[in-house]
């Protein structure tokens, strides 16, 4: 009894020091996200650029121009769903409730990884052309309406609606630049402002 007691104590060790060392060196290689860029010079065509937009269970950076918004994709989180299950069952085995928690917490850095990774390859590419499958691109003359409510960004196409959800502190930043770049007649209501509580 006290050897399979030990064996598990040693197993629950090692698991929990060799995922947690992974979560410590990935936190050190990812950088922090820009959230939200402006370019400085504004004579390029890129005029805003989000670091990270959810539509269902996908991943986009989301880039604006002049005449189009276009999404590119950047993961799923089914993906971090099905490795979160896997490396919380090696978990729960190797090391229990202690296991499950350490699998979780590395399953969604690993995800942060490899999102991080293809937003870099995509900014370091221009991010107004779409490159790969589950890219979206949007000319403004195919959107009626934009509005921006508190958590979420709504494009109302002739035929559908798309509902970008983005972060509650991206809206001040963008409002003013949207105002700006974005044709009149598809904003809807008044864009928040830089000033706006």
């Amino acid at each position: 009894m006290s050897i399979l007691f030990l064996y598990s104590v040693i197993a629950a060790s090692i698991f929990g020091f060799i995922l947690g060392g992974l979560n410590i060196i990935i936190g050190f290689l990812i950088p922090k996200a820009s959230r939200v860029s402006v370019p400085d010079d504004g004579q390029g065509p890129l005029k805003l650029l989000l670091d990270k937009g959810v539509i269902g269970t996908s991943i986009y950076t989301v880039a604006f121009s002049e005449k189009k918004l276009v999404l590119r994709k950047l993961g799923s989180a089914n993906l971090t769903v099905v490795t979160a299950l896997l490396l919380a069952l090696l978990g729960a085995a190797l090391a229990g409730y202690f296991g499950i928690v350490v699998g979780g917490v590395t399953a969604f850095s690993l995800q942060e990884f490899v999102t991080q990774r293809r937003r870099d390859r995509i900014n370091k590419g221009n991010p107004l052309e779409p490159s790969g499958s589950g890219d979206l691109e949007y000319s403004y003359n195919e959107i009626e309406q934009i509005r921006m409510l508190r958590n979420r960004l709504q494009i109302n196409l002739k035929d559908r609606v798309v509902r970008i959800a983005i972060s509650r502190r991206y809206p001040r930043i963008m409002g003013p630049v949207l105002e700006k770049i974005i044709p009149a007649r598809i904003q809807s209501d008044a864009l928040p402002s830089e000033k706006a509580p």
